[in-house]
């Protein structure tokens, strides 16, 4: 479910924001968003040049305008937009709903923090304006719930699934609090019941029903960052043994590129092949993996690098 690594693209976003007014005493917008774009736009190039020149190569059988105005949009990041309404099959880049939707935030996320700092705030005022902006997105989400809009629009827009993000935000800004919970064995208990809760909820529930989004959209959101909370925690535990499994940590680095190749992949293949479930994934699963992991070591990591020499950011996948 997106909910989760958007609050973990709020979490890390954050906290690189704050350190960099820890560190100069200010933010500076225009630098934020150049490393943004080098974070993520050269492997998004690279993935949405290869699969348009496959589907110019199919053109016989592919509608190249489609697939060239789903490239624009999700190059200009306002694919989600173009999905709010009657939207019913993933087109060749459906999946960047989700990276539009990122990178809608970034442009006004850190202008927040710019505005907080010219007026002087503390930090439990932010936290305040930050907590506030999270009702209002749940409230205006469950107001048209009672309009009776599709899905789609729930699903798709900004500003219904903007508090995923800022309670990743509110979970940077209170975590050195907050993590003095771990220390607790009560504390950690109950972590450790909100892990299984959210697996519990991630599994039972469904995003493609209207009925999804009347709770158990808030509940993934706030046990999303209880598992944040339990993972970054300095305890060993279970779920922490499991999430630095070598397997996890590959997955992870390569996340980002995964992301961006399986769904062009299984498009082109289930509109030129008449594969199966199963067929599909025998080609989709090795072939994803070899071009995502091609993607990270000649796209990612060298812009990684250079986009690191420059600030205090750690290694991330989505934010």
């Amino acid at each position: 479910m997106m909910e989760v690594f958007f609050v973990i693209s709020g979490f890390l976003i954050t906290a690189i924001i704050l350190r960099t007014i820890e560190k100069t005493g200010k933010l500076d917008l225009l630098s934020f968003w150049k490393r943004r774009l080098t974070r993520l736009y050269p492997a998004l190039i690279v993935v949405v040049l290869s699969t348009l020149f496959v589907a110019w190569l199919l053109r016989d059988v592919i509608s190249l305008p489609y697939a060239l105005s789903d490239a624009v949009a999700t190059l200009l990041y306002y694919s989600n937009w173009t999905k709010l309404y009657d939207y019913v099959y993933p087109s060749i880049y459906g999946q960047t709903w989700s990276l539009s939707v990122e990178e809608q935030f970034y442009l006004f996320w850190p202008v927040l923090f710019s505005i907080s700092i010219a007026l002087g705030w503390r930090r439990y005022q932010f936290l305040i304006l930050l907590v506030l902006l999270a009702l209002a997105s749940m409230l205006w989400r469950y107001y048209l719930i009672y309009e009776g809009v599709p899905w789609s629009r729930l699903y798709y827009a900004l500003e219904t699934r903007m508090d995923a993000f800022v309670v990743g935000g509110i979970l940077a800004l209170s975590f050195d609090r907050l993590r003095d919970l771990t220390d607790s064995r009560f504390w950690r208990v109950v972590l450790n019941l909100c892990v299984l809760g959210l697996i519990a909820v991630i599994i039972t529930g469904r995003p493609y029903d209207i009925d999804y989004f009347k709770w158990r959209q808030t509940a993934v959101l706030l046990l999303s960052a209880a598992t944040i909370l339990l993972l970054s925690s300095t305890r060993n535990g279970f779920f922490k043994w499991v999430s630095c499994l070598s397997l996890f940590m590959f997955l992870g680095r390569r996340s980002y590129s995964i992301y961006l190749w399986h769904w062009p992949i299984i498009w082109l293949l289930m509109q030129t092949t008449s594969l199966r479930e199963f067929q599909l994934a025998l080609v989709v699963i090795p072939l994803t993996l070899i071009l995502s992991s091609l993607t990270y070591s000649f796209v990612e990591v060298r812009f990684l690098s250079n986009t690191r020499k420059n600030q205090l950011e750690p290694p991330s996948q989505r934010a």
